[in-house]
């Protein structure tokens, strides 16, 4: 049978199968070439890479032919994964803001090649000339020249326009259009655009534009949303001890266009139909076919060393569309998107050609090895023989990565000097340090010990590494730690503190009258 006469018969098929599953019933609707076993596989590759959980769907011919999940919601607990489990899914989010944009090209109301600056005219970067010269679509193809510059809004709490604005101090590093760089702040300035320009809030664009017509009900761009449902999988890390710990959700709304949708397997696999329809989902069109190709074309060429080279290995090219990975695999182009948020994982790929794709949902932070993984082995059992052990390969490679971690942080540990003290005394330590793109960390002395905050969820104690550096060991979810280094000025004062928490980034203090809140 065809694939548009598949497509012709899938339409019924398929919302009777969403209906099905909805109420809780069988999840493999249609026994479809290549699934026999799967599962089985995959429970293996789960229990072997000690997921808690993950959630699947697999989409055939316009059809959901698989959807299972597999492991618990929360660690501890008997609470099972479903094809309906709610996860974060990260910078999968970011095709969702490139569809959102496309609809506005569609509609007349913004070109991909327009100047950013003629539709958000309070937009600016360091370099007037990268101002003047950003197009809409450059928001979207990480070739800015900005490095990632995550902080300006990571765990602070500031409005996307506080983000935007500050983005202005941030140093470009290349030239634009010039080298892949990965940046999620330009991809708030695409969800500002189409606020702009729809005159609805990127969160309402999504969901009444996309969320709805797709029966994406349950999806969300928030995580204040979360508590008022049931069947939402709990983020996890991983302790240096290797357990699976639970860590609560991080509110990131402030990038909202860059990774905050939370959705289900089920769901998404929606989404998936949507592009493998070229903008078509049951009979209706939300996108033009030329503006979905458009965004399954290579914007920005890519390297394939580095990690990127070990998620899609064996591609002899690897090029960033318009909110898309698009790469190779036994000759097959593979349109793929993953996304990683505190404590989740999550991957969706196509493949255009043959008409199928899959949606991968894990609660565990960093699982880009698994998903490569099982990405690639579901393409395996589509194409038939030759079948690698990708998750034997993949789990050798990512902990390569992770010994090359490990490795780093003794050579760290290896690097303090012992018998050192601090230059001043603790007190004197203390105060208010300010960068115009990052803001103010604030350094307090409680009597004890020393304390570090910055933004809404970074806090803890400064602990006395050597001579006038501390390490600061934020009691968030990670328990991560931040080095800080006091700079002592000739009149014997600390001056200001480099702060490792993107490279290196100094923060100037603050007379005690600049550092006093303000009516005080």
């Amino acid at each position: 049978m065809d694939t548009r006469r598949r497509r012709e018969l899938a339409g019924v098929v398929t919302t009777a199968s969403l209906a099905l599953l909805a109420t809780g019933g069988p999840a493999a609707l249609i026994a479809q070439e290549g699934l026999e076993g799967l599962e089985g596989e995959i429970a293996q590759m789960v229990s072997a890479w000690e997921l808690p959980g993950l959630s699947v769907a697999i989409i055939q011919d316009d059809e959901v032919t698989f959807a299972r999940g597999f492991g618990v919601r929360t660690v501890g607990t008997r609470e099972l994964v479903d094809e309906n489990t709610t996860f974060a899914v990260g910078s999968t989010s970011k095709a969702f803001t490139a569809a959102a944009v496309a609809m506005l090209v569609d509609e007349g109301k913004v070109g991909l090649d327009d100047l950013v600056i003629d539709h958000l005219p309070d937009f600016r970067l360091s370099d007037p000339y990268v101002t003047r010269s950003m197009r809409v679509r450059d928001l979207m193809a990480h070739n800015s020249g900005l490095l990632r510059g995550d902080r300006i809004w990571y765990g602070t709490g500031r409005s996307r326009e506080d983000v935007l604005h500050r983005a202005r101090y941030q140093p470009l590093t290349h030239p634009l259009r010039a080298t892949f760089e990965y940046n999620n702040i330009m991809w708030i300035a695409a969800g500002e655009l189409v606020e702009e320009k729809s005159g609805m809030s990127w969160d309402q664009f999504i969901e009444e534009r996309i969320f709805s017509p797709l029966n994406m009900g349950k999806s969300t761009t928030t995580v204040r949303d979360l508590e008022h449902m049931g069947n939402v999988a709990s983020p996890h890390v991983e302790t240096p001890e290797g357990e699976r710990r639970p860590v609560p959700y991080r509110n990131i709304d402030n990038a909202g266009p860059a990774g905050s949708i939370n959705s289900s397997a089920l769901q998404m696999a929606q989404w998936v139909r949507l592009h493998l329809g070229e903008g078509k989902y049951e009979g209706r069109r939300l996108i033009s076919e030329a503006q979905v190709k458009e965004s399954h074309t290579g914007q920005m060429i890519m390297r394939t060393d580095g990690t990127w080279g070990m998620i899609f290995p064996e591609s002899d090219f690897l090029t960033y569309g318009l909110g898309w990975f698009l790469s190779e695999y036994r000759g097959l182009k593979m349109v793929s998107h993953g996304g990683n948020i505190d404590g989740m994982t999550a991957f969706v790929g196509f493949i255009p050609e043959r008409d199928y794709g899959f949606v991968l949902l894990a609660n565990l932070n960093g699982a880009n090895g698994f998903m490569s993984a099982l990405a690639h082995r579901i393409i395996d059992r589509f194409e038939g023989d030759p079948v690698q052990d990708w998750s034997g390969r993949m789990a050798k490679a990512w902990e390569t990565l992770q010994e090359q971690a490990r490795e780093q942080a003794r050579k760290v540990e290896e690097g303090r000097i012992a018998g050192t003290s601090s230059t001043l005394t603790l007190e004197e330590y203390a105060g208010t340090y300010s960068n115009s793109m990052y803001g103010d960390v604030v350094i307090s002395h409680d009597g004890t010990e020393l304390r570090a905050s910055y933004g809404e969820d970074f806090e803890g104690p400064l602990e006395h590494w050597h001579y006038d550096t501390f390490r600061a060991v934020w009691e968030d979810a990670g328990d991560s730690k931040e080095f800080m280094r006091f700079e002592i000025g000739t009149d014997g004062a600390v001056r200001a503190v480099h702060a490792e928490i993107e490279g290196s980034v100094e923060f100037r203090k603050k007379a005690e009258d600049e550092a006093q809140p303000a009516g005080s």
